[in-house]
């Protein structure tokens, strides 16, 4: 029988058998409604006086918690009511001594004579706390004696529980600063907080004691308890009197050998990020070479990792938040770097884990010691070593190590905003280089994206090397051809963020700029045929710019690089010519010429477009690549000017050249497009000549067969006539226009109606109707002085 007479139940006693899950939730509601029935018994007692009868009823409801049938978790739900009753009892027995008229001391004495030592544990304890509420014992006496009589139960999850019940209800009576002296000081609080912690830790260590294949559950059980011992911790953090030196020479050394004395996985891990997550960021600070050397001494199987990188980041965000940050008297980052040093040499560590810990070291020189540009580069050493010595291991290709190789090649670029801080960086390649080459090329792209974000001037020729040294995949193909295949979009959009780059090189010194010039070409001329067409055009362009500022600006400079310059293009074009590019390299060489007549070297103009007429006799074979060719040529010569003899000569070759073309509409245009080369409205003007051209063009196209392509080309050249005519030319009179505009009419009208339906047919008649209004327009309101109420519509 138990103590108030009622039947004792199965599984309540130490030597019970757990039960299946259905059983246990059985045997919970019946524990808790039995508990509830004492708990009711205990309150009307309470109520009317009856002290012993109380605490006897006390003691039957405490009993319910000497089960060993339910899981941790079930027993806490029954636990949590036998607290919330004992709570009230606690209560009692402090606010209503008129009531019960029992001094605590003797309340004290009595409840240990209780007959089973749970019951009279959690009383005493209950009892021990009103008696310090009362303030008729000093509270660290009290307190001592409780966290010792606790000793009595050493079933694991029973005195895990009661521990808790001890600490829980004493929170508050604590001494701390400011308190009476004779309670106690705040080393009292920390003596009774670290011992109930460490009881608590050897049983909750005890839990995993069992037949193996219980094991996961067990574990799962401990994990469910671990808020239980942690609290201790946390308790001990709140304390107002704790401080630095308090926390360094009593509180860390004691928990640290604790938890290392425990040798247990699961109790190592957790605590020991609990210490971090609890305690002030300014106390590890001061602390941080005995908390690394208690990390380096943990268990094999303990994530040290994950605790040295919490605190790494922890410690860095308490860097930028707070207004003093870290003293200078505390190098972080020496201390981190020396310790993980040791542990990788006294422990196995994975890839991931590893570049894990230097990821956060980064992350913290950058936030800590942004301008110690060396301690990054010691992290980036110490990652290519480690991975160096690992660099047959598959691990470093799996998608985590990959993940933290990028991330400490990134962090860099986006904190400083700056490549070249990034280029200085002696063993940033070093790391990049054990990526595979597509991922090596995200991260380049990452770095011009950024140096043309922030508008990066490369200002020396050693900052090119350096910069192009960074970006190797971007410069050339891989050597293994076991790469993915390349997206033509992805690669045009790379080669122009490095063309786009190519502006960004600035001297003020033209020699200077010019090595720079010179130092980039002979790196991109290697970068093979798919990429010079996107690199070498924009340092053409560059040095084009150079000249013409030096022309306007620096007469000296001029004259003394010009030569230089104008060779550096004739150089640059000839190689892209020797790739392929032939219409590319036409059109390069028109503009060089267009360049060196506008800065009065007509030499160099003169045989640029010699280049380019050799281009086009020799590579330009297509008859609409030819047309379009004429067309540059004819619109380059029209704006430059020449001595008479080379005019003449480059005039002469540029129409033969337009008369050789195969298709009669081509020669038509090409001939009607070099009449502009003897007509220029700052030069020379040759209404003769311009006049045979028109008509030469004229006999071209009405020699062509198909009607429509001579309505066309008639109309074409009619727009010709007009544009001469409204230039006051001479030569072209109102005859021609009339005659002009009747041809094109009788074409029109002997055209066949299906076929002028064609819409090929239906654009050419839109053009002539509307070369038609604009003559009318200009009939009705006048003109500059050409006759146009002449021409017979």
């Amino acid at each position: 029988m138990s103590s108030s007479g009622q039947p004792a139940r199965k599984g309540t006693g130490p030597e019970a058998v757990m039960l299946t899950d259905d059983e246990q939730q059985k045997f919970l509601d019946q524990a808790k409604n039995q508990l509830k029935v004492h708990a009711f018994y205990m309150r009307r007692n309470l109520d009317a006086g009856k002290l012993m009868d109380a605490l006897k009823n006390a003691a039957d409801m405490i009993n319910e918690l000497r089960t060993s049938q339910l899981s941790p978790k079930r027993y806490y739900l029954l636990y949590m009511l036998a607290f919330d009753e004992l709570k009230h009892l606690e209560e009692f027995l402090s606010d209503e001594r008129d009531k019960h008229g029992k001094k605590m001391a003797e309340l004290y004495e009595i409840v240990q004579y209780a007959g089973n030592v749970l019951p009279r544990l959690y009383l005493l304890v209950t009892v021990g706390s009103a008696y310090i509420k009362c303030k008729e014992a000093p509270s660290k006496d009290v307190l001592r004696d409780l966290v010792e009589m606790c000793r009595g139960v050493q079933h694991p999850t029973r005195g895990l529980f009661l521990r808790h019940y001890l600490s829980e209800i004493t929170r508050d009576k604590l001494p701390d600063a400011g308190c009476d002296p004779a309670d106690g000081d705040v080393r009292d609080s920390v003596n009774f907080i670290l011992c109930n912690f460490t009881e608590m830790n050897k049983l909750w260590v005890r839990l995993h004691q069992g037949p193996t294949r219980e094991r996961e559950k067990r574990e799962g059980e401990r994990m469910e308890l671990r808020l239980l011992v942690g609290k201790n911790l946390a308790r001990l953090s709140q304390l107002e009197g704790v401080d630095a030196n308090l926390y360094r020479e009593v509180i860390l050394p004691k928990l640290m050998d604790q938890v290392i004395q425990c040798k247990d996985v699961m109790a190592q891990q957790y605590l020991t990020e609990v210490v971090i997550q609890v305690f002030p960021d300014e106390f590890h600070l001061v602390t941080l070479d005995l908390l690394l050397r208690s990390i380096a001494k943990l268990a094999v199987k303990v994530d040290v990792k994950a605790i040295i990188s919490g605190l790494i980041d922890r410690l860095a965000k308490f860097a930028v938040s707070s207004a003093e940050g870290i003293p200078e008297s505390i190098n972080v980052f020496k201390l981190f770097s020396f310790h993980i040093r040791n542990i990788l040499q006294e422990r196995e560590m994975s890839c991931s884990d590893y570049l894990t810990l230097q990821v956060s070291l980064m992350n913290l020189c950058l936030k800590c010691y942004v301008t110690h540009g060396e301690y990054i580069d010691e992290v980036l050493a110490n990652a290519a070593s480690f991975l160096a010595q690992r660099k047959d291991s598959p691990e470093i290709a799996q998608n985590s190590s990959v993940i933290q190789i990028t991330q400490l090649l990134t962090l860099p670029v986006e904190a400083y905003g700056d490549i070249l801080k990034v280029i200085c960086l002696n063993n940033y390649t070093a790391v990049g280089n054990f990526l595979a080459f597509e991922k090596r090329k995200v991260i380049q792209v990452a770095l011009l994206r950024n140096m043309l974000k922030n508008q990066t001037l490369i200002t020396t020729q050693e900052q090119v090397n350096l910069l192009l040294s960074f970006i190797p995949t971007l410069l050339k193909d891989p050597e293994t051809k076991d790469t993915q295949p390349v997206d033509k979009d992805d690669f045009a959009e790379e080669q122009n963020l490095l063309a786009a780059a190519v502006h960004l090189f600035k001297n003020d010194n033209p020699e200077a700029l010019v090595a720079i010039y010179l130092a980039a070409r002979k790196v991109f001329g290697q970068g093979g045929k798919e990429r010079v067409v996107h690199t070498l055009p924009p340092l053409i362009f560059s040095v084009f710019k150079l000249i013409a500022d030096l022309k306007q600006n620096n007469e000296d400079a001029f004259q003394k690089q010009h030569k230089r310059l104008f060779n550096f293009e004739h150089e640059t074009i000839t190689g892209l010519k020797k790739m392929g590019y032939s219409e590319l390299s036409l059109r390069l060489y028109l503009q060089a010429a267009q360049i060196a007549s506008r800065t009065g070297q007509e030499p160099h103009a003169y045989e640029f477009f010699s280049q380019a007429f050799t281009i086009y006799e020799e590579d330009i074979a297509d008859s609409a690549q030819q047309l379009n060719a004429m067309a540059l040529i004819v619109g380059t010569l029209h704006c430059i000017t020449f001595e008479p003899d080379n005019h003449d000569t480059l005039t002469t070759k540029t129409a033969k050249h337009s008369m050789k073309l195969m298709k009669k509409s081509d020669q038509c245009r090409a001939v009607c497009m070099s009449a502009h080369l003897f007509w220029r409205d700052d030069g020379e003007k040759e209404g003769k000549r311009v006049l045979e051209c028109l008509q030469k063009s004229l006999k071209i196209a009405d020699s062509c067969v198909e009607t429509n392509s001579n309505v066309s080309l008639f109309v074409e050249i009619l727009n010709q006539y007009l544009y001469f005519f409204e230039k006051r030319n001479e030569f072209v009179q109102v005859k021609y226009l009339t005659g002009l505009i009747a041809l094109i009419n009788t074409n029109l009208a002997n055209m066949e109606a299906s076929a002028a339906q064609s819409p090929e047919n239906v654009a050419i008649n839109t053009f002539y109707q509307n070369t038609l209004a604009f003559i009318k327009w200009k009939q009705q309101h006048g003109s500059s002085g050409a006759p146009y109420g002449e021409i017979d519509l």
